[in-house]
């Protein structure tokens, strides 16, 4: 599938994101509770793309909310940032289903944005060492979950994850199109792979059972 195709899997729907409290709720394990949990959601073009059920960028979405639901429903804040080819979106934390529902609609309408670039020839990744300066600002002890394929990851991109992760709680959700090498890319950093290919329903049961201080 690639971003010029209008078939399932390659858009984001509120709707479908906003039903995904349920496979939250009912999916065994739970995050222990965090202050603030912050998505991090890579809507770059190399996202765009998938050969199965979704797209890796709508995969890493679902995830991303599958985790905010719990977030907000263990009593922690949530907020956003996307990656992109243009500007990022963000949600400032905010607790319960009103700040979910603003983080669904900004990853909404950063998706449509992204696919409007790729469709206009905006191709290329922009490094995502970049677009992760951002994350410098934040506060200590924040969650940090950034789920992306991690291509086009620009110079020191280990070296700045090590760094986040002395800081914060670091999790990676390495999106793929397809099973991926067991051997993780970030040695040392809690990195979990999600295909793409799998339903929320198997991926919210992946994260509780790959997750430290999941239970």
């Amino acid at each position: 599938m690639t971003a010029a195709l209008d078939v399932p899997g390659a858009t984001l729907r509120r709707h479908e994101l906003a039903a995904l409290r349920e496979v939250a709720r009912s999916g065994g394990g739970r995050a222990d509770a965090a202050p603030v949990t912050l998505l991090v959601a890579d809507m770059r073009p190399s996202m765009l793309c998938g050969r199965s059920r979704a797209f890796r960028s709508v995969a890493a979405a679902e995830a991303l909310v599958l985790l905010g639901w719990q977030a907000v429903d263990a009593g922690g804040d949530v907020a956003l940032l996307t990656l992109g080819a243009g500007a990022p979106v963000t949600v400032a934390p905010g607790a319960g289903a009103e700040t979910m529902d603003r983080i669904i609609a900004g990853l909404v309408r950063a998706h449509d944005a992204a696919a409007a670039l790729a469709l206009a020839g905006r191709l290329d990744d922009p490094p995502m060492t970049r677009d992760l300066v951002p994350l410098d600002d934040e506060p200590p002890g924040v969650r940090l979950v950034i789920a992306s394929g991690f291509e086009m990851p620009g110079a020191g991109l280990s070296a700045r994850l090590a760094a986040l992760s002395a800081r914060h709680d670091l999790w990676l959700l390495r999106v793929s199109d397809g099973p991926l090498p067991e051997r993780p890319p970030f040695p040392g950093l809690t990195t979990v792979g999600v295909d793409a290919g799998l339903p929320p329903e198997a991926v919210v049961a992946l994260l509780a059972a790959s997750v430290p201080g999941r239970s």
